[in-house]
């Protein structure tokens, strides 16, 4: 799906998650090569997260989750939803 295509309270979300992605890379010193070697996936699909251009889907998230040290306990530091209809973000 391009991101086009998606509402912008999804682009935002996207955008979101992967400014977070990208804060808690570059706080542990991690590569982009690193964290896609842990995680079993190109460089280039890690960029793609922290641009906001592709989603994450749970199986993934756990996994990146792990690779940025995050206990599952603090996952919700990568998943929010968005509830359409009052507009407010709300913590998974």
């Amino acid at each position: 799906m391009l991101v086009s295509k998606l509402n912008p309270s999804d682009v935002q979300m996207r955008q979101i998650i992967g400014k977070k992605i990208f804060r808690r890379r570059k706080q542990l010193r991690l590569t982009q090569e690193k964290i896609a070697a842990k995680i079993n996936v190109t460089f280039q699909q890690v960029q793609k997260f922290e641009k906001g251009t592709n989603g994450l889907v749970d199986l993934r998230i756990r996994s990146l989750a792990a690779a940025l040290k995050i206990p599952e306990s603090k996952i919700g530091f990568l998943i929010w939803k968005y509830n359409k209809k009052t507009k407010e973000k709300l913590n998974a």
